[in-house]
């Protein structure tokens, strides 16, 4: 029995080293994806300033024209607001991309009303006048669905994540007074002397899987399809270690979970006229 008692306790060591090399990782890989998004909003900045700055040389160059004569109408060359025009859209697809959708339809309504101010071809204001309104009522539909979506996602892991940790929390508070009376336990001895190591150490497999779908719901925040999906996996894969029938449902609906596919950003018409 001694042995017995040796080994689960080396085996409980190794799992626990285990776990801690996995948080490790886990945790080094959401480093480098939090590392990412803030280089995507330092690049969302730029992209902004650049915007201002381009809006301040026109307003200059307008300015300078008019100063120099009174007599002439001088316009401002075509090319630049078309440029302009494009930065805005690549703003609003940016904010699309890393979900900061209320930012995108700002950005989309503040483009509709400074677009009479651009020196655009009548013929191209009045085509980005017609796109831009299809834009904003199909970014809409898009931004409604996909949160519905991810609601619905971030729902049934919450439920999960609740039903781990009571899972957790029964086998914490199981006494062996509750496993049976002392004939029962002198007939299953033999049981006893051969556990399953993967039954004992049910507590450390459960605490693996709810740090993995911890991850998960952090890649889904953020928006990251992919370490989404890889964080699933993982959870399923760690649950497969052990036989009961609510694990076996656990895996069931993370299978499904990956199922459900968000629905892409859209192309924006917009950027499309303006290629």
């Amino acid at each position: 029995m001694k042995k017995i008692l040796i080994v689960l306790f080396i085996v409980a060591v190794a799992w626990m080293a285990k776990i801690s090399y996995d948080l490790f990782t886990l945790r080094h890989a959401h480093t480098e994806l939090s590392s990412s998004f803030n280089l995507l909003q330092q690049q969302n900045a730029s992209l902004n300033d650049n915007v201002v700055a381009l809006k301040r040389q026109m307003a200059e160059q307008r300015q300078g024209a008019a100063a120099a004569s009174n007599s002439q109408t001088i316009t401002v060359p075509e090319s630049n607001d078309v440029e302009l025009v494009r930065q805005q859209l690549s703003l609003i697809e940016f904010a699309l991309q890393q979900q900061q959708y209320s930012t995108a339809l700002e950005k989309l309504g503040q483009l509709q009303l400074e677009l009479p101010n651009y020196a655009l071809a009548q013929a191209l204001r009045g085509s980005l006048e017609s796109v831009l309104s299809k834009d904003q009522v199909m970014l809409q539909q898009f931004i409604n669905g996909r949160l519905v979506q991810q609601n619905k996602i971030r729902d049934l892991l919450s439920q999960m994540d609740t039903e781990i940790a009571k899972e957790l929390k029964a086998q914490h508070s199981t006494t062996p007074a509750e496993s049976g009376s002392f004939w029962r336990n002198l007939i299953q001895i033999e049981a006893v002397q051969q556990p399953s190591t993967v039954l004992m150490q049910r507590g450390l497999v459960l605490k693996e899987a709810q740090l993995r779908l911890l991850m998960a719901q952090n890649a889904l925040q953020q928006g990251q399809q992919i370490p989404f999906q890889q964080s699933l996996g993982a959870v399923a894969e760690v649950l497969r270690q052990l036989p009961d029938a609510k694990s076996q449902q656990w895996i069931k609906q993370l299978e499904q979970i990956r199922a459900i596919t968000l629905t892409p950003v859209p192309p924006l018409n917009a950027r499309t006229l303006m290629s």
